[in-house]
This record gives C-alpha cells, sequence and structure tokens, in this order.
C-alpha cells in the first residue's frame, strides 16, 4: 500500500517536503528526486539527494515517470509550463504547488482536463478553498490582500520600478502597496509570491473574479493573506498568518506542509473531508 513520488525541485521546498515525508514512509516512499541538473540533461556519474540516511536516487525525467504514481512540483511556474503536460500526457499523476502557471488557459486545460494522467492542486499557503470551492456559481468578487517583508518580494526578474518601490520602503520604515490588479499580472510581476492568487481563482471557478493588492511592509515578521469573499451565497473572511521558510523567505513554511498532508491524502490516509 501507499504511493511512490519523485520530487521535481530539489530547492527550499523540495527538501523541506522530503524530510518531512521520512515519518510516513509506509504511507509515502520517495523514489527519486528530479533536480535542476537532471532537468537541463546534464550528463554524469550517478547521484543521490536527501538527508542521511533517506538518499535517494536523481533521475531524469522519464525514469521519473516509470517509478512515480505521482510527480511532486516544488519547483517553479516555468517548470509546470515545461514539463507538466509531458508528466500529465505520460499518465503519471502529478502535484503542483505553483498554481500561477495555471493563470495560462490552454495549459490550466491541458493539465487538468486532457490526462491520462491527473493533476492535484495544491492548497499551499492559504485556507479556506473549500468553501470558496463550494461557493463557486455565487461569487461576485473575491479580494486578495498580501503583505510581505520586502525582502520576500525581491526577485531578479523583478521591474525596475518595482523593486524601487519596495526598496524605498526600508528605506523610509513604511509599508507601501506596490501592486494592485489582476491574478495574471501579480503572477506574471511575481511569479514566487502569489500562488494563493491563482489557487483562489482556481477555487471559484473564475481568476477574473479575484483583486489582488500586495503590500510590502518592512514592519512585518509574518507573511499575511487577507481574503474577502463576497457573493449572493454569503460573504466570508480569511485571515491567515503564516512564518516564512527560513530557506526561502518568498515563501511561506505552510507551503511545504499542505504539500504532505495532500500526499497523503492521496495515499488514502484520513480524515478525509469532503
Amino acid at each position: 500500500m501507499g504511493i511512490d513520488v519523485v520530487l521535481l525541485g530539489y530547492g527550499a521546498i523540495g527538501q523541506a517536503v522530503h524530510r518531512m515525508l521520512a515519518s510516513h514512509a509506509d504511507d509515502v516512499r520517495v523514489a527519486g528526486v528530479l533536480d535542476r541538473a537532471a532537468l537541463e540533461g546534464a550528463a554524469g556519474e550517478a547521484r543521490v539527494a536527501g538527508p542521511a540516511g533517506r538518499q535517494v536516487p536523481v533521475v531524469n525525467l522519464g525514469t521519473a515517470t516509470e517509478l512515480a504514481d505521482v510527480i511532486v512540483e516544488c519547483a517553479s511556474p516555468a517548470a509546470v509550463r515545461t514539463h507538466g503536460p509531458g508528466i500529465i500526457g505520460a499518465g503519471t499523476d502529478m502535484l503542483v504547488a505553483s498554481l500561477g502557471a495555471l493563470v495560462d488557459d490552454r495549459l490550466r486545460s491541458t493539465l487538468l482536463e486532457r490526462g491520462p494522467g491527473c493533476c492535484h492542486l495544491s492548497t499551499g499557503a492559504i485556507g479556506g478553498l473549500d468553501l470558496v470551492r463550494a461557493s463557486a456559481g455565487t461569487i461576485e468578487g473575491i479580494r486578495l490582500g498580501t503583505r510581505k517583508p520586502p525582502a520576500a518580494l525581491l526577485h531578479p526578474g523583478l521591474t525596475a520600478a518595482l523593486r524601487a518601490a519596495i526598496s524605498q520602503t526600508d528605506a523610509t520604515g513604511r509599508p507601501r502597496q506596490v501592486f494592485g490588479g489582476s491574478v495574471a499580472d501579480a503572477v506574471r510581476l511575481f511569479p514566487s509570491n502569489i500562488n494563493v492568487a491563482a489557487a483562489l481563482g482556481l477555487a471559484a471557478g473564475d481568476m477574473d473574479l479575484v483583486h489582488v493588492e500586495i503590500i510590502a511592509d518592512p514592519g512585518a515578521t509574518l507573511t499575511r493573506h487577507a481574503i474577502e469573499v463576497r457573493g449572493s451565497g454569503g460573504n466570508y473572511g480569511f485571515s491567515i498568518e503564516n512564518f516564512p521558510d527560513p530557506a526561502n523567505p518568498a515563501t511561506s513554511a505552510l507551503t511545504a506542509r499542505s504539500m504532505v498532508s495532500g500526499l497523503l491524502r492521496l495515499a488514502g490516509r484520513g480524515p478525509h473531508f469532503i
């Protein structure tokens, strides 16, 4: 019983998932790792990855689809775009953390509808998605306000104007809204920071229902997501405050835990809420 998984991406999230799964080996077995070098086709001697006593082989994508019941994406939206269709097309299931990739209508259709593999979506850094999904069709609008320390919003692909605006908050010591707009634009400008916006859009059944606001706050020690849902079926509010992952401040420490929880559900571990 149980399932075999391969970790696609082995940075902070992938390593955290691997460590956490060590105590659930009867339910979820890590069969291998697809790191950046393997994904880029680098040749060389056989390699292993993982904590002492739990090391597993580094494999290529073809081997991963043969070994795994589920390939666990711990990498980036770019990895989902590049490798997701091939994984699903090979008949292997995939757990996706970088939900921002699914703002692309064609990719979303390919991964969620075509098969033969099944694409599972991680809840990531927020909760309440079950209520949002249950309310789909009655929702009139969703507002997501995300507040993070400035350092957590800086990344190499940031525009000069956004970089200056975010950096200025450190200089002034005052929080500042650095983005307001659609899920698609939020994901384009902050691809590593705002997967929660795509999660809300996917649960609601319409990305255009979600308005995103991002605040750089030099006084923040936690990442805060304030979610307001309004519609004909009711009005709902959630406030989530997460510690950042110490190894990667751009993401929440809850992200890896959510992925492990999802894998345990796929392996049949309860309790199950449906």
